[in-house]
């Protein structure tokens, strides 16, 4: 007889010897089971467990798996088939779902990820403008502003406007042309 050891997810390993204990003679661990041959290896991506009894080979996908749901990872620990809400395919990136037992990139939901991006930073680019604007424009409701601090408020102004208008461009938020900041202080 061949004896095999039986892991936790009852896949069969060996074979394997254990030396006889003294005054007792062999003895077979609870975790251990008796062949009458050595099994062949093992097809890809399968092992060999017992089965009602019997050696047969099944699938083995344990290790790392994605969860179909949102790509997030985990230990798959057990033989067999993944349930149907798990995959062996690590999710690509952001914006990908699964569909048709695959990911499948979600046009959309790029699209709206970036126009997100794209409008956190215009929004930077405005509340930099109002700190040059904001004194400004004290300066001229105080009738303070010179020649010089007049234009630098329009030339803010223009560039907040545009700034505001980014949506507007042909190709947002794909391809976006920034309009040029101000160089007047």
């Amino acid at each position: 007889m061949i004896t095999y050891v039986i892991d936790d997810a009852g896949a069969l390993s060996g074979p394997v010897a254990f030396p006889d204990i003294p005054g007792f003679g062999s003895q077979l661990p609870g975790n251990a089971t008796h062949l009458p041959k050595i099994l062949a290896a093992p097809e890809p991506g399968k092992t060999w467990a017992l089965v009602d009894g019997q050696a047969q080979q099944v699938r083995d996908q344990r290790g790392r798996v994605y969860r179909t749901a949102d790509g997030t990872a985990e230990i798959w620990q057990q033989l067999g088939e993944l349930p149907e809400d798990l995959t062996s395919q690590p999710c690509p990136g952001e914006n990908f779902t699964w569909v048709n037992k695959q990911w499948t990139l979600d046009v959309y939901a790029q699209r709206s990820s970036l126009s997100a991006q794209m409008l956190e930073q215009r929004d930077t680019r405005l509340r930099d403008a109002q700190l040059r604007i904001a004194p400004l424009q004290y300066a001229e409701k105080l009738g303070m502003a010179t020649p010089e601090e007049q234009a630098s408020l329009l030339d803010w102004m223009h560039y907040s406007v545009e700034l505001n208008r980014i949506e507007q461009q042909d190709h947002f938020p794909g391809t976006i042309v920034w309009p040029d900041q101000p160089q007047r202080h």
